[in-house]
């Protein structure tokens, strides 16, 4: 399986955020990278591996990508709540990325931690996956 498996997952996880509208009508934007004026709370793309899956007859990976959560409100609720609603939606049924069966999706860990910026106080929710995918079979 080539690297563009990782692009394409991507593309897939973003569509299934963007389309929940629970989550949109909480968060100021969803994005690969945040624009600079990026507002919050927001949902961004974080850091994403590849990884052999091969089977004896089929291309396969596992991909383990990150979904992070921002927020600056004074408590680590909304980020959790925030979590929660991402969480959902990424489970909420089997991705469907283009060119590739998707066997799971699992939620390794989330975490919260708070940070600091020229802004003040801010938490930051991780939300860790893998997922395990091999070549489409299907010729349709």
């Amino acid at each position: 399986m080539t690297v563009s498996a990782i692009a394409d997952l991507q593309e897939t996880v973003f569509a299934v955020l963007s389309a929940d509208t629970d989550l949109n009508n909480l968060v100021t934007g969803i994005y690969d990278e945040p624009i600079d004026d990026a507002r919050y709370p927001y949902v961004a793309m974080g850091e994403t591996s590849l990884s052999s899956g091969n089977l004896k007859d089929r291309d396969g990976a596992r991909v383990s990508f990150d979904l992070m959560v921002w927020s600056d409100e004074p408590s680590q609720m909304q980020a959790k709540e925030l979590m929660a609603k991402v969480d959902a939606a990424v489970q909420a049924q089997r991705l469907a990325v283009p060119g590739h069966d998707v066997v799971t999706t699992q939620l390794l860990s989330a975490s919260v931690v708070r940070q600091w910026d020229e802004r003040g106080s801010l938490y930051r929710g991780r939300l860790s996956y893998s997922a395990v995918m091999y070549a489409s079979t299907s010729t349709a």
